[in-house]
């Protein structure tokens, strides 16, 4: 049975069509979907659909990743790159007896799922419609997310991709591993660049305006939208020694951002990306953790069992980067294979 596609009873017609309810809202909203077509299937049946396909394409994925199938399908196109985290509530429950009811006790830890989002850039630097797009995530650790995303940027064959731009908001478990992506892939280093994403830039530039000294809210204000100015049009060198006329001593805060942006400086040439027609801010990935973790797993009094957890990210990254049919014709045919 299984060979023909039938997962928890279910054929795959039906699984597909239950799975992508329960993906879309909670089991108890999608049953009421689900009846209003016709279809009479209890929330719980829901959930042991949906869960049956999303561990189904668990398995799918480390077979893939075991035999990855390269294609050209990046040769010649631009790229931009990005990863981020959001939080969902992970269960684990406790040892010992079931309650008077037949359940166990749990505790609620919060967990960060992280994402990956590989998208194809137009003339003008922009998310390209219709364009090359995937998306993953997992609920383990950084070192799995960048196998995840080394392998997808394998498989389409980035390295032949005319350039590759790394977006991100700074966060160290995302740059310290560039080097590690852009060499196991094969990318040449002349084709990438890296972005620290723009708006958190200027949320980091206002807190030094916070903690400096000014006469007025007026001469405040002047002096953020100064420096705003230079640190989207001046090349770095430039705005960094304006920023450290500001440095003082004692002054923690300004001490730590301006070893922000020092640190950061090669990711902070917003003037070069401008006029090569790159993206500057990586409102593509915070779309995806808000769509794929916010609306649907990250759920008010919501509680996910681990296994779950990952397999409902995985479901909603293909449902949500419109790559569904391709990837249900393709669970369908390795459970066939």
């Amino acid at each position: 049975m299984l060979l023909l596609g039938v997962l928890a009873g279910a054929s795959p017609a039906l699984c597909e069509d239950v799975t992508l309810e329960g993906l879309r809202d909670s089991y108890e909203e999608a049953s009421n979907a689900l009846r209003l077509r016709g279809r009479d299937i209890s929330a719980k049946r829901v959930g042991t659909i949906s869960r049956a396909v999303g561990h189904a394409s668990l398995k799918a994925r480390e077979r893939r990743l075991a035999c990855l199938r390269v294609s050209n399908e990046a040769e010649g196109k631009r790229l931009a790159v990005a990863m981020d985290g959001g939080r969902v509530l992970i269960r684990t429950n406790k040892r010992g007896r079931k309650t008077a009811k037949g359940y166990h006790t749990y505790v609620a830890d919060w967990r960060e799922p992280k994402l990956f989002i590989i998208y194809e850039l137009d003339a003008e630097g922009r998310k390209m419609r219709k364009g090359l797009e995937r998306c993953d995530g997992t609920i383990g650790g950084p070192e799995d997310i960048t196998r995840l995303l080394v392998a997808e940027l394998r498989a389409m064959g980035a390295q032949d991709a005319k350039s590759i731009t790394f977006l991100g908001d700074g966060a160290k478990w995302i740059w310290n591993r560039i080097d590690q992506i852009i060499e196991e892939v094969g990318i040449d280093r002349a084709r990438v660049s890296t972005c620290l994403d723009y708006y958190h830039a200027v949320e980091h530039l206002a807190s030094v305006a916070e903690a400096k000294t000014f006469a007025s809210q007026i001469e405040k204000r002047a002096w953020l939208d100064n420096m705003k100015k230079l640190l989207k049009k001046a090349p770095p060198a430039v705005f960094l020694a304006e920023l450290a006329k500001s440095r003082r001593r004692g002054n923690a805060v300004i001490r730590r951002e301006y070893a922000y942006f020092k640190t950061n400086m090669s990711a902070i040439d917003y003037a070069r990306l401008s006029r090569e027609k790159q993206p500057i801010g990586s409102g593509a990935i915070e779309s995806a953790v808000r769509r794929i973790v916010n609306l649907r797993i990250k759920g008010a009094g919501m509680f996910w069992k681990l296994e779950n957890a990952e397999a409902a990210l995985h479901l909603r990254c293909q449902l949500k980067t419109n790559n569904w049919n391709m990837f249900y014709a393709d669970l369908l045919n390795g459970l066939a294979a």
